[in-house]
């Protein structure tokens, strides 16, 4: 939910419950100061009947008028009732309904009788007006409150504007085009606050990046030399005539340490670059053609195990960076031929919306959310350093892909979703 809309229907909640709690209070007051000025008439009625009354000498007959209807009865005992007004109801043979009255009962005394008369007042007409003045006030405030609410989101919109123009230009910026991060200047202190913390958080972000980008190729260069050196020279020596036995198998396992060690640091560097963004440049890559010429370049390897190639059959482009493409699909392919059995198969599928690299093998006896983690082997293979589907997934996340594993039937599933 945005901001605006839940500040506006905070405001229309507590408008409507001011509002609801103000009309109940209205009401009640409003019937009590109708009451009072019917009590105040009726007690006008009252002094006129109790003249009249004593005029006559006697009880007069009710009148026949309900407006005007008066109720006599003499009484007698030592209780007698209080003067008191109340509510009560009367049914109108002219209308077949009741109507509320208030009625005032009083005692008088003529001609030592005591009587007690009761005398009515209709509501009819106070509440036909209590409830004109409540609709018009309902209509009043409900077209307030709306007026207001509209008055509220249109001032809203325009003040978060610059807000919003802020949230887009982080969402779009990108360290590789190397723009200036500048914001728009407001009226607003709030947002000029977060706009110079913004600023001044970016500049800072740029600075760790162009120093990391700038370690990076600094250590792709310095370290890839000496290790070629030491490479080169355990080579001359692996192949001089006067060294033992014992001496070449330590000088054998420093060499493959050392070339572990070349791999590892370039494989490392590669992901370095990948996580940088370093390769910003984007184009329709073919997918077939890239496992086709994979393919010829490890045909001897492939041979050597007997494996079986099936696909892919359809070609499909998609827009990624070229470098990022080759180095995608030739880990998927290195991965499925370390990991085959002999006589195996690898199967190749490309779809609209995806890429399957699958190869038979046998079940993995670790934990399968894994195997994209750096560092984590499936199997005790010396030859791979565990950063192969590492790679993979961090190309995918660059890219917009999502990568998945399953194992079904005996194989490995490997998938591509062109769409995270």
């Amino acid at each position: 939910m945005k901001l605006l809309t839940k500040i506006s229907l905070n405001f229309l909640s507590i408008s409507l419950f001011i509002f609801l709690v103000g009309l109940i209070v209205f009401y009640f007051v409003l019937r009590q100061q109708v009451n009072e000025n019917i009590n105040i008439e009726l007690e006008k009625r009252q002094t006129s009947i109790q003249n009249q009354m004593h005029s006559a000498h006697g009880a007069p007959s009710a009148p026949s008028g309900i407006e005007q209807k008066i109720v006599i009865e003499p009484i007698s005992g030592k209780m007698l009732p209080q003067k008191s007004y109340s509510d009560t109801l009367i049914f109108d043979t002219e209308t077949n309904r009741y109507i509320a009255y208030r009625q005032l009962q009083f005692i008088t005394e003529i001609n030592q009788q005591k009587y007690l008369v009761k005398i009515f007042k209709s509501h009819a007409e106070t509440d036909n007006l209590i409830v004109r003045i409540i609709l018009l006030m309902t209509v009043l405030v409900v077209a307030l409150i709306l007026g207001l609410l509209i008055l509220n989101r249109h001032i809203s919109q325009k003040t978060w504007k610059s807000f919003y123009f802020t949230i887009n230009k982080i969402k779009n910026y990108d360290l590789n085009l190397h723009e200036d991060f500048l914001l728009q200047e407001t009226d607003i202190k709030e947002f000029n606050d977060l706009n110079s913390v913004l600023t001044s958080m970016t500049e800072r972000i740029k600075e760790d990046y162009y120093n990391l980008k700038e370690y990076t190729e600094n250590a792709s260069h310095e370290l890839q030399t000496p290790i070629a050196v030491i490479i080169s020279k355990m080579e001359l020596l692996l192949q001089s005539e006067y060294l033992k036995e014992k001496e070449l198998k330590t000088i054998s396992d420093a060499y493959e340490a050392s070339t572990k060690l070349s791999r590892l640091t370039n494989t490392l560097l590669l992901l370095s670059k990948i996580g940088n963004r370093q390769f910003p440049e984007v184009e329709k890559v073919d997918f077939k053609n890239i496992i086709e010429n994979q393919l010829q370049d490890l045909e001897e390897v492939i041979d050597a195990k007997k494996i079986t190639i099936e696909g892919p059959d359809n070609s499909h482009l998609t827009e990624m960076n070229p470098y990022l493409a080759e180095i995608l699909i030739s880990n998927l392919i290195k991965n499925a031929i370390r990991h085959n059995k002999k006589n195996g198969i690898i199967s190749f599928s490309i779809t609209e919306k995806q890429l399957l690299v699958a190869n038979s093998g046998d079940e993995i006896t670790g934990d399968p959310d894994q195997l994209f983690k750096r560092f984590y082997k499936s199997s005790s293979s010396d030859s791979s350093v565990g950063l192969g589907l590492a790679i993979v997934q961090k190309i995918c996340e660059v890219s917009g892909f999502s990568a998945a594993y399953s194992f079904e039937n005996k194989m490995h599933n490997f998938t591509i979703h062109f769409e995270a």
